[in-house]
């Protein structure tokens, strides 16, 4: 028989997971000698033993690994044959430099621990802070690496001696789990008034299920920060917390008691529940349905709800006695500010918005919101990636190790490089503000000190306005600055690992240009290193500038003006009084204060407000998502004959002349969702025409789709449908967000592309010639 002695280095999301465990209970079982431990790169194994059991081992290690690992490599190398080990077992973490492990995301409680938690035998029965290896907070308390107690919030909880028994019982499920706790030597809840006085209780769940009973509004301390919650059925506190968080019309996410109070609020599809099911729990966007449990309040304008299951045993608690089946469950913030995460802050910014606290004194050392998914073109769809879905490293094609990215000015992320991998951090928020700006600090300082990088580089955007340039100035650190659009098209090529070049559509509503313009109806031809603007929709003037985007009957008047004179006065900007729009045209004749953007996103603010939808815009969005609402789904037509033009090499696309064609439209009398559909339809027809055309002459077969205006599912799928029935081969987001989330990513990535070829001695390759050959 013969023996072997085998280094094993494991890389991916491997600590957190209950990985060690697993390796033990494996290598004990095949008869393995050596050791398992957690370091700055991941798990590192010692394995001594029969090759046949080695084998056996190393299949099982990617066959059987726990459910929440995610195994990027295994890389082995034979020690000295002077290795030998007769037991196993799971040896200290050691700390080192160099650190390249992915980081474990938090979990939804599993079913393993809600049946104890609702077994009144069990020792942690109500308890609200079970967890196990299989679930429960991880990225949100994690202070440090290698993944231990010491390095999260739970340090300064000791384990009581049955927990230790138990964390160190390999028959046990909560074998070496590092956040174990139970009544006794756990956190503990409590609940305050809005002036912070504690309320002597020993229920502070039924204090809480109480109070929210009766119409109060409610700030709970969960995994990644505070939530507002209150009755979604009680129109009063819905109307109450819109008018204190400052949040007119954006829907408001809702948590439901179970599966079946979810169906009867939405329509679900297969895919929508396994969604709702999974280990991340994330909000799901899924189509309404008319319910007594949910007000009109909840979601106005939209025909689809964001709904999420319990994920936390303090949800779970909150409905237990059937008082209520479903809560609005939003983010415990201000309108426009990060989410609360510490006491202090929850003190000094909820008060005036919640009368309670439910809160605990396990302290969240990185806010984490939750995250949003809708099922889409085949697959989830990640709206915004947050809770459960980070930290998981993203592919580069170059190495990016030192470069820190610091994404838009919209749905604002950071991006770390470490040596083989990028890590883009969660959303943030969007830099409006001071707050979110130092929450972005707060966020790129804890992932920099967290995997030990060293920054090398700052990657920004183009934009002369960003404050996120304010960090990278505070530093020597050579800067980089990168266009928009080409960080979109870079991160979507990266994420799906295209070597290059190829088509890129991006769509959104505003990204600073080299001509000193806005952009946003992009078609490139891109590779990381360089971009040609192949095509593009014609710009719309913005009377007003940032008042146009709060008002989007002036982009709606901007657009139409130039191709239907005075006549489009009234029609474009229904409701809006004459001396109003008089004066918007005075600023569209003389020009000043009216910046130009070619943004698709503009362009549908100006379809809805010319259509009577959305006139005035309380949230980022509103106007495009209220008119998707609006689509009938069912029409396939297209309005005929939409302007293309040629400039010089670049082709221009005239959305004016389609809003224009809309509108008269729905003056002759066609239905609203009818006209609706077909301006959809006519967008992504003329996408794909452009798209092929550009495809063919460059001899490219791959198109990458990114940017916000790609959330819209309905422009999604019609151009994914489209594009591939001519045969091209058609590439989108779905580990990221196709949003200003995945820009700090592509940042990273041409950094890395351009001191790569930097090193080189080049300039990098010609896009053009590249394309071509």
């Amino acid at each position: 028989m013969e023996i072997r002695a085998l280094k094993i280095r494991i890389t991916g999301t491997v600590q957190g997971v209950g990985f060690r465990p697993f390796v033990y209970r494996t290598a004990v079982a095949l008869g393995i000698g050596g050791e398992v431990l957690n370091d700055g790169k991941g798990v590192l194994i010692h394995a001594y033993g029969a090759s046949t059991a080695l084998n056996s081992f190393l299949e099982a290690l990617t066959e059987q690994a726990p459910h929440l690992s995610r195994i990027r490599e295994i890389r082995t190398e034979p020690l000295a044959t002077s290795y030998a080990a007769t037991k196993f077992l799971i040896a200290d973490s050691k700390s080192g430099s160099g650190r390249e492990t992915d980081i474990a995301h938090d979990t939804a409680t599993c079913g393993a621990c809600l049946n104890e938690l609702h077994d009144p035998a069990n020792r942690r029965h109500l308890h609200p802070f079970i967890n196990c290896t299989d679930c429960g907070p991880r990225y949100s308390l994690i202070t440090g690496l290698p993944y231990d107690r010491s390095n999260t919030t739970m340090a300064s909880f000791s384990m009581c001696e049955r927990c230790r028994e138990e964390f160190l019982n390999p028959l046990d499920r909560r074998f070496h789990n590092q956040t174990v706790c139970c009544p006794d030597c756990g956190p503990r809840l409590r609940i305050e008034k809005g002036d912070g006085m504690q309320i002597d209780s020993n229920d502070p769940i039924e204090e809480c299920r109480r109070f929210i009973s009766e119409g109060g509004i409610a700030a709970i301390k969960g995994i990644g920060g505070y939530h507002l919650a209150c009755r979604a059925d009680h129109t009063p506190s819905v109307a109450t917390l819109r008018s204190r968080k400052r949040r007119p019309s954006k829907p408001f996410a809702l948590m439901v008691k179970d599966m079946d109070s979810a169906r009867r609020i939405a329509v679900l599809t297969p895919n929508d529940e396994a969604l709702l099911r999974g280990p991340e729990h994330p909000i799901v966007v899924v189509p309404k349905r008319k319910s007594r449990l949910v007000s009109r309040e909840i979601a106005p304008g939209v025909d689809t709800l964001g709904i999420m299951l319990p994920y936390t045993p303090i949800h779970h608690l909150l409905f237990d006695r059937d008082v209520f089946r479903v809560l609005v469950m939003t983010s415990g913030n201000m309108s426009g500010e990060p989410m609360v995460h510490t006491e202090e802050n929850a003190r000094s910014s909820l008060v005036g918005i919640a009368d309670l606290f439910l809160t605990h004194n396990r302290p969240i050392h990185v806010r984490v919101d939750d995250s949003i998914v809708r099922f889409a073109a085949g697959g989830p769809l990640l709206l915004r990636r947050a809770r459960g879905f980070v930290q998981q490293s993203l592919p580069s094609p170059f190495s990016v190790e030192g470069i820190i990215a610091l994404g838009g000015i919209l749905k604002s992320t950071v991006a770390v490089g470490g040596k083989r991998n990028c890590y883009l951090s969660h959303y943030v928020g969007s830099l409006h503000n001071v707050n979110t700006l130092r929450a972005l600090e707060e966020i790129a300082g804890h992932l920099i000190d967290l995997l030990d990088i060293r920054p090398s580089v700052y990657a920004l955007d183009l934009h002369p306005c960003g404050l996120q340039r304010s960090l990278a100035a505070e530093t020597k650190v050579p800067v980089e600055f990168i266009q928009h659009h080409h960080a979109h098209a870079a991160a979507c090529m990266a994420e799906n690992q295209v070597k290059g070049p190829a088509v890129c559509v991006v769509y959104d509503g505003t990204g600073y240009g080299e001509d000193g313009t806005l952009w946003g109806g992009e078609i490139l031809i891109a590779d990381y290193h360089g971009y040609r603007r192949a095509a593009h929709w014609s710009p719309i003037p913005l009377p007003g500038g940032e008042q146009a985007i709060r008002q989007p009957w002036r982009i709606a008047l901007g657009a139409l003006h130039s191709r239907m004179g005075d006549c489009a006065l009234e029609s474009a900007a229904p409701g809006v009084s004459k001396a109003d729009r008089e004066a918007v045209v005075e600023i569209l004749r003389s020009g000043v204060s009216c910046p130009i953007s070619s943004g698709i996103g503009r362009l549908f603010d100006a379809m809805s407000a010319a259509l009577g939808i959305c006139r005035v815009r309380t949230y980022e969005g509103q106007p495009a998502v209220e008119l998707e609402a609006v689509a009938d789904k069912t029409v396939t037509e297209i309005y005929d004959d939409m302007p293309i033009h040629k400039k010089d090499t670049t082709v221009v696309l005239d959305g004016p002349a389609l809003a224009a064609a809309a509108l008269l439209d729905m003056r002759r009398g066609t239905a609203v969702s009818r006209v609706v559909s077909r301006f959809h339809n006519t967008i992504a027809h003329a996408t794909i025409q452009t798209v092929q055309k550009v495809a063919e002459r460059e001899r490219l077969d791959t198109v990458c789709l990114s940017g916000g205006c790609f959330q819209n599912v309905l422009l999604l799928e019609r151009t994914i449908t489209g594009l591939e029935n001519t045969g091209l081969k058609v590439l989108i987001h779905r580990c990221i967000p196709s949003n200003d989330e995945s820009t700090a990513y592509g940042q990273a990535v041409i950094a890395g592309a351009r001191r790569y070829w930097k090193r080189c001695g080049t300039r990098g390759p010609n896009i053009t010639s590249l394309a071509r050959t």
